[in-house]
């Protein structure tokens, strides 16, 4: 299972990756990608991740840095962790794909787990971000790939 979460992960990546490059607003940050993409680019994983494999354990972890008001967003699948936009940060090459620790969880270090209807459906990205639009968006591009 692994092997199949980790293929889609890289898959969506480079969706994302792509939309960035062709202007596509996916989700709040995306022109960055893949600075300030953190949340939308997770619960869009996590989603698509649970629709495939429903048998799946999947959770959104939102971690918050008091000391420099900060959150980031990544996602556990069966207990591993990938993190799509850990690249953002200068300690880190290249984004966690199926990893068993992250650093950044000491640096976000106050931790939520975001389970079932609240990755996704309970998810108001606000502003201009339609959720649907960018999820269509990634799931018609996966079929290409």
């Amino acid at each position: 299972m692994k092997h199949e979460i980790v293929q889609l992960a890289q898959r969506i990546r480079s969706i994302y990756e792509k939309a960035s490059h062709e202007d596509f607003s996916l989700f709040m940050g995306s022109f960055e990608f893949p600075k300030n993409s953190c949340e939308g680019a997770s619960r869009v994983f996590a989603h698509i991740v649970k629709s495939k494999h429903p048998e799946c354990d999947v959770k959104v972890i939102e971690g918050y840095d008091y000391p420099n008001d900060e959150r980031h967003y990544w996602v556990v699948v069966n207990e591993l962790i990938y993190d799509l936009t850990s690249d953002q940060f200068d300690e880190f090459s290249v984004p966690l794909f199926g990893v068993n620790y992250t650093p950044l969880s000491e640096k976000f270090s106050d931790l939520e787990f975001i389970i079932n209807e609240d990755i996704f459906h309970n998810w108001s990205p606000g502003g201009r971000y339609d959720k649907n639009q960018t999820l269509d968006y990634v799931e018609h591009h996966l079929a290409l790939l």
